[in-house]
């Protein structure tokens, strides 16, 4: 429901800066990008998509990715960067919204000595990227390739029940809730193509 809230005030605002501006001095941006993520826990992968519009040096946008880093999860998030110098080739980008849980089925966790329907389940967390990146402009258009270095950070949570034997001989089997909270740290190099 957040992330509905987020993206309805998103399009306000984007009308609200569209309405106020003089035609023809802002542009809008589409950058299609692929990521390497890499962390204390492993190397992973990012396919991302932004999008938004630009006036000046200020961009806003929204964006979208499918994140395999230790829990495949769509990042879902505001992007708001600005450019520096002359050309404004030199950037820099802040991304916040929310994580949604996707996991694999062998990311799910179920007791240990058999398989039943309680296995773990996975709550939304919140996502951040902050970085900074060049973008090689094909001739005098604001297309290009665009390459990025940054940092980011998403937080999921798991919830499952583990099997605990009590009492002998009789065997008696209590499931306890247990829940994990995972704050995921990257640094993240990404390459694209701003359309």
């Amino acid at each position: 429901m957040r992330s509905i809230v987020m993206i309805a005030l998103f399009f306000i605002l984007i009308n609200k800066i569209a309405a106020q501006s003089k035609p023809g001095k802002h542009t809008f941006y589409l950058i299609p990008q692929i990521a390497l993520l890499n962390g204390d826990h492993s190397a992973s992968g990012q396919i991302q998509l932004t999008g938004g519009i630009e006036k000046k040096r200020w961009g806003i946008g929204i964006g979208t990715a499918i994140d395999y880093y230790k829990v495949r999860t769509v990042p879902l998030f505001v992007d708001v960067r600005t450019g520096f110098g002359k050309d404004h080739l030199l950037f820099s980008y802040l991304n916040l919204g929310s994580n949604i849980a996707w996991p694999l089925e062998s990311q799910y966790s179920y007791p240990v000595l058999y398989r039943d329907t309680r296995g773990s389940s996975f709550s939304n967390g919140v996502y951040t990227d902050l970085g900074i990146g060049y973008h090689w402009m094909n001739g005098k258009k604001n297309s290009g390739m665009v390459m990025s270095l940054g940092y980011s950070t998403k937080t999921i949570s798991e919830s499952y029940y583990e099997a605990i034997y009590r009492g002998f001989p009789s065997s008696i089997m209590e499931y306890h809730e247990r829940k994990l909270g995972y704050t995921l740290n990257r640094i993240v190099i990404r390459c694209g193509i701003r359309l």
